[in-house]
């Protein structure tokens, strides 16, 4: 019995020996349902191809996402609807005679947002990245127009009033923990039951990499003074980082 269970292991890893690794992306690292969400495995292999195959007979123009013009990424979006925890891959395929693998990762889905004004923030370490979630719901008004024939235009959901901004976190937190902009994005959310003529909101989520000095040793507690343009209406909870 031993003999079998150490040939297989033997088989097992001579056939893991066998293929390439690859690595699956993935541009939001904590998403609600609803959300969008891109995943991208990085495949040099069909940049390679297409080169070896067509040569300067054909340009490449890559496919755009949020990784930037890529020829080498596969990839697909997902829109989760139901707050649960995923394991995504791992995936195994060939290509052109050679195998592949990919590794598997784990996403945590959260419920959505209440449809109310306010800002929330998170902390989330994804594939041990450190990162920090800041959402923000900002309560639309009707377009003001000076054209007199404006009753027969309309923006679906309102505009964002003028004298508020979305709300930004401090890049330097303390000595020893740095902030960096991962990624922005603004929309306009209605409320499901909305009318046509019925205002929304205004909603931004920014995430942040939490990236800490070589010789950081500690914690750090988020706090108001943390923040640019903190809203009257805030939910930052109690946020500890630490390396």
């Amino acid at each position: 019995m031993k003999k079998i269970v150490l040939l297989f292991l033997v088989f097992c890893s001579l056939s893991a020996l066998g293929q390439k690794k690859l690595n699956i992306e993935i541009d939001n690292p904590a998403p609600r349902v609803g959300q969008r969400v891109n995943f991208y495995i990085k495949a040099d292999f069909l940049a390679d191809y297409f080169k070896e195959e067509f040569g300067d007979k054909v340009d490449f123009t890559g496919v755009n996402s949020v990784f930037g013009t890529q020829l080498d990424n596969i990839g697909s979006e997902i829109i989760f609807n139901e707050a649960k925890r995923y394991q995504i891959g791992p995936f195994n395929f060939e290509f052109n005679g050679v195998k592949y693998t990919t590794n598997s990762i784990e996403v945590i889905v959260i419920p959505k947002l209440p449809m109310k004004d306010g800002l929330w923030l998170r902390h989330t370490v994804f594939e041990g990245q450190n990162y920090l979630i800041m959402e923000q719901l900002i309560r639309n008004e009707s377009p003001k127009s000076d054209n007199v024939n404006s009753e027969n235009s309309f923006t679906i959901g309102g505009v964002k009033p003028e004298e508020k901004g979305f709300t930004e976190l401090k890049e330097n937190l303390t000595k020893g923990i740095k902030l960096s902009n991962y990624s922005t994005f603004t929309n306009t959310l209605v409320p499901e039951n909305a009318g046509l003529f019925d205002v929304g909101f205004s909603y931004s989520i920014k995430q942040y990499k939490v990236e800490f000095d070589e010789n950081y040793n500690g914690y750090y507690l988020i706090s108001e003074v943390d923040f640019i343009d903190l809203p009257k209406v805030f939910d930052i909870g109690r946020i500890e980082l630490k390396k």
